[in-house]
């Protein structure tokens, strides 16, 4: 290809790339194919004798595209924002072109001078302190860019493991260092990104993984007793790796209480916000950087959430010649005359060369400033909050984690398997596309606004795909009259639909000259839930007057059970001809046995045995893969890398009785 010829290619590409990248929500989310589908598209071996450029355009759409998840596209809702931008995609189109490794200064002083001011530039922007900044005069540290957060975090911790093995070394100056890892120890909470286990099986230090509050939060408390109990093992506390914005749920660790804790027991605090990170350029979330001042090192991703394509990962630590005694060799090849003067960034990462990353971000930061970034970040943490309303506003669901953010979590009421059922059918679509993850042992559904290019209305078409999906799970499930809603979906008649008055309240922002306004701040009040009578729903003669299997029971001492509040009509009592009619469930601690099985409830003992037949009908209607559920194909259906591990199968019931016949069920 001659330079005339690429002038024109490249201007059908630059056209190609604006079609997709406006289109892309008519595009499919994820693609229908299956592992190995591109063999039998290409030939055995690289074509001998040179291919047309017009040939190899075609097979873009034609091979790739049918394989692509589009992360762009405003219905992907999985794992966390991965965005580009306009000025991001010009960025590296320069960079390419340049094709610099800047692993010193020399090799390219322009990509280590521009690097260390967009990353000073960047450290103000989200409040850190003085000490991460390379041009500040009581500063001994500064900010590089890496390729991952993953990386970072296993920089840091190879930097706070050689830091303790040489403080080891005065008083143990003639122990073996791999003797002296070996006593090492880490701490993380168990919400943390796989990536920080990874570092420790990678540095051979042993990382324990602390439980988490109510919140899922990692306290000061937890951590001191951990350190406390390891100490008297012999072991050498090292590292804690804290995270804003949690993988599961985006939750947030206390780093005000964690950060006192590492600086009197000498431990190397490094935070992890890879999501979480770029929200700090808005001042009203900067609470969760309280503590941040006890910090060795921060990280955090502006590939996702700021509009900077991947790779690019901020990484600021405030000693940085702790970094290079960790990875510092000095060949006579890569020696300069500037040397020790100057900054060179090979000494701050584990490989050697390193591309010129900081010209995308530096076109990114002056194409839409400092302002409009915040107004990006309000308005993807609005649509989430509309989409929270949404949530709310339909008795079927509920949200068991806060949102925090553009993230909301939800699942369906009841057990596992109704959730697990209502993902496989919305990923079978094809049109969004959501991950799961669990937290005491509940399956939930993850659903993140990724997108720049999300409005009110795609999130309303998602929800309706959603809603409608729920809608038939449970009719299927439980029997109830259903009526169609004029699109073809079946809804349960007692389904509350948002109002047009509901939406157009909602929190929302709209464009004005370019930027994001919010008419009104006020939060949207939720419809309240009203008791549900025979009228509202129609429940099939099957389960009439059980209530619903899947709800803990109401009280039996209830006087009148029409009073009550319910979350659903299908955790409701029913009231018919005013008679009171006890509400059972599928948990260990109400549900009516029969047979040997009464101990699991004294009072079901006693019950009627014609009420007693009619439950065990209501056990008998249940799939049997609900209750001989397959640990495996658990397993297979949440596999995410990025999600904290899952735990084992279990009940959801409190007692956990070893007389419960539900102890299959997830």
């Amino acid at each position: 290809m001659e330079p005339e010829e690429y002038r024109r290619r490249g201007k059908e590409m630059v056209d190609y790339i604006c079609q997709y990248l406006s289109n892309v929500r008519e595009r499919r989310v994820t693609p229908d194919v299956q592992p190995g589908y591109m063999r039998t598209q290409l030939p055995d071996s690289a074509p001998m004798d040179p291919d047309s450029w017009d040939s190899i355009f075609g097979d873009i759409e034609k091979v790739i595209m049918p394989g692509v998840v589009h992360w762009q596209s405003p219905h992907m809702h999985a794992y966390f924002p991965a965005l580009t931008s306009w000025p991001s995609l010009l960025g590296d189109m320069l960079a390419d072109a340049i094709n610099c490794l800047g692993f010193t200064w020399a090799s390219s002083p322009a990509c280590t001078e521009l690097e260390m001011n967009v990353m000073d530039w960047l450290a103000k922007m989200l409040g850190l302190p003085d000490k991460f900044l390379h041009h500040h005069p009581n500063s001994v540290g500064g900010g590089v860019l890496q390729s991952t957060v993953s990386e970072s975090t296993l920089v840091a911790l190879l930097a706070a493991r050689k830091n303790k093995i040489l403080e080891m070394k005065v008083s143990e100056p003639n122990t073996d260092e791999s003797s002296l890892n070996s006593r090492l120890i880490a701490y993380a909470s168990d919400q943390a990104h796989s990536s920080v286990e990874k570092a420790g099986l990678i540095s051979l230090v042993k990382i324990k993984f602390l439980p988490v509050d109510e919140n899922f939060s990692l306290r000061g408390e937890t951590l001191k007793k951990a350190i406390a109990e390891d100490r008297k093992k012999g072991l050498v506390p090292v590292f804690v790796c804290a995270t804003l914005g949690t993988t599961g749920v985006c939750a947030f660790d206390s780093l005000s209480e964690l950060g006192p804790i590492c600086d009197a027991e000498g431990l190397w605090l490094h935070i992890d916000a890879a999501y979480a990170g770029t929200a700090f350029v808005c001042p009203e979330f900067r609470l969760f950087l309280d503590g941040i001042e006890y910090a060795d090192s921060f990280t955090f991703n502006p590939s996702k959430w700021m509009m900077v394509h991947f790779d690019c990962t901020g990484f600021w630590v405030k000693d940085k010649y702790k970094l290079h005694q960790t990875f510092s060799v000095n060949p006579v090849y890569l020696r300069h005359p500037n040397s020790g003067a100057a900054v060179d960034f090979m000494h701050w990462q584990i490989p050697l060369s390193r591309r010129f990353r900081s010209l995308k971000l530096w076109f990114v930061l002056r194409s839409f400033g400092v302002k409009k970034l915040q107004a990006h970040v309000r308005h993807g943490t609005e649509t989430a909050k509309f989409f929270e309303s949404l949530v709310k506003s339909d008795p079927l669901f509920e949200i068991p984690a806060k949102r925090h953010l553009g993230l909301v979590v939800f699942r369906l009421k009841g057990p596992n398997w109704l959730t697990e059922k209502l993902l496989k059918e919305l990923s079978s679509t094809g049109r969004l596309f959501l991950i799961p993850a669990t937290i005491h042992d509940k399956f939930i559904i993850r659903f993140t606004v990724t997108s720049q290019f999300t409005t009110r209305e795609d999130i309303l078409q998602d929800w309706n795909i959603i809603q409608h999906t729920a809608a038939q799970i449970v009719s299927q499930n439980y029997g109830l009259h259903c009526t169609d809603s004029g699109d073809g979906a079946r809804i349960p008649n007692a389904i509350v639909k948002p109002s047009s008055d509901d939406i157009s309240n909602a929190s929302e922002l709209y464009l004005d000259g370019g930027k994001y306004k919010s008419p009104s701040r006020k939060i949207v009040a939720q419809p309240k839930k009203l008791a549900v009578s025979p009228s509202t729903c129609a429940i099939s003669q099957q389960v009439k007057g059980q209530g619903d299997p899947l709800d803990d029971c109401f009280p039996e001492d209830v006087q009148d059970v029409t009073k009550q509040k319910l979350t659903s009509f299908l955790f409701s009592y029913l009231s018919v001809e005013g008679k009171k009619k006890t509400a059972r469930s599928l948990s260990c601690n109400s549900v009516p046995m029969t047979g040997g099985l009464h101990q699991c409830n004294p009072k079901g003992a006693a019950t009627d045995k014609k009420e007693s037949h009619t439950n065990t009908r209501i056990l008998s209607r249940l799939p049997e893969e609900v209750m001989m559920f397959k640990k495996s194909a658990f397993k297979k259906l949440i596999k995410f890398y990025s999600v904290p591990s899952f735990p084992e199968c279990s009940i959801q019931c409190g007692l956990q009785l070893p007389c419960c016949p539900l102890q299959a069920i997830v």
